[in-house]
């Protein structure tokens, strides 16, 4: 599993990626500040690779999400309507079929790709890890508690 997160020291803007996240209770040691930052692993992030509580900071409370590439999506987005304001004069059909073809690639990349296990309190990121059907989507209610 690979685990993405931001440094907790105050000040610091590190972020932090390792894979796989040590399961023997060995600190992280953030490369900037080189402050060590505890891991707590739980009993099913040890043996079912399911992320049950955030070994960063031990929310409980976590969401899932699609691993989307964001700045691929919105620069398809924007080439896309680009050349379909571009061509929307002189070739009416070009435009839209542009636009179509925009929402076929983004609709192809979001059934082929991955889904994250993502922390509201410290938004680490985990990659890999086996979804816990407990689990939702987003949540902006939930979201602004932290």
């Amino acid at each position: 599993m690979q685990v993405r997160f931001n440094c907790p020291t105050e000040g610091c803007v590190a972020l932090i990626e390792m894979e796989p996240l040590p399961v023997a209770g060995e600190p992280i040691i953030c490369p900037r500040c080189r402050k060590p930052h505890a891991v707590h692993v739980t009993e099913a992030l040890r043996t079912e690779n399911r992320v049950d509580a955030c070994p960063i900071c031990r929310c409980r409370e976590l969401f899932i999400r699609k691993d989307f590439p964001q700045k691929a999506g919105l620069l398809i987005v924007v080439v896309a309507a680009i050349i379909s304001f571009a061509t929307f004069r002189t070739h009416f059909a070009v435009s839209w079929g542009v636009l179509g073809a925009a929402v076929l690639i983004d609709l192809v990349i979001y059934l082929l790709i991955g889904t994250v296990t993502v922390c509201y309190a410290c938004r680490a990121e985990f990659r890999g890890a086996t979804p816990d059907p407990k689990h939702e989507g987003f949540d902006l209610a939930r979201s602004e508690k932290y």
